[in-house]
C-alpha cells in the first residue's frame, strides 16, 4: 500500500479550492433562486404595509430583481448557458413582522456570498456593489421592523 502524502495532499486541494473560488457560477444558481423569493417577498409585503414602508420594500425588491439579472448575466457570461431555475413558491401570510425577521437572515446570508466573492478579478466589482446594498437592506428591515406598529 502507498504512504499517504500530506504535502501533496495539501497542494492537491489547495489547487481544487482555487478553482471552485474562480469559479464563479458555483453555487450561482442557489443564489439567484434566493433573490429571486427575496424579490418577490418584498413586492408581496410592499402590498401589505402603507406608506414610506411601502415604497422602501418595493425599491427593496426592485433591487433585488436587478440582483436577479446580474447574476443571471454572469452565469451566461461563463459559457454556461441559461440558468434553469425553478420560480420561487408563494409568498406566504404570516405576520410582517415574522416574515422580515427570516428575511433579515436571508439578507445576512446572501451578503455573505457577495462578500466571499468580491476579490473575484472580473466580477468582484459587481460582488462588492450588490453587497453593499444587501448591507443596506439589512439596514432597511431594522428599520421597518422598528416602524412597525404593534404586532403585525
Amino acid at each position: 500500500m502507498e504512504t499517504y502524502d500530506k504535502a501533496k495532499a495539501a497542494r492537491v486541494w489547495q489547487r481544487v479550492q482555487g478553482e471552485t473560488a474562480a469559479n464563479p457560477t458555483q453555487g450561482l444558481t442557489g443564489m439567484i433562486a434566493e433573490e429571486w423569493a427575496d424579490a418577490a417577498i418584498y413586492l408581496s409585503l410592499s402590498r401589505r404595509v402603507q406608506g414610506n414602508a411601502a415604497a422602501a420594500l418595493r425599491k427593496m425588491g426592485q433591487e433585488e430583481q436587478a440582483h436577479m439579472a446580474c447574476l443571471k448575466g454572469i452565469y451566461t457570461l461563463q459559457g454556461a448557458g441559461r440558468p434553469d431555475v425553478p420560480p420561487p413558491p408563494p409568498v406566504d401570510n404570516a405576520p410582517v413582522q415574522v416574515i422580515l425577521r427570516r428575511c433579515y437572515g436571508r439578507e445576512m446570508r446572501c451578503l455573505a456570498q457577495y462578500e466571499s466573492r468580491a476579490d473575484h478579478p472580473e466580477y468582484g466589482q459587481i460582488f462588492a456593489r450588490m453587497a453593499q446594498q444587501e448591507r443596506e437592506h439589512c439596514r432597511q428591515i431594522l428599520e421597518l421592523l422598528g416602524n412597525l406598529p404593534g404586532d403585525k
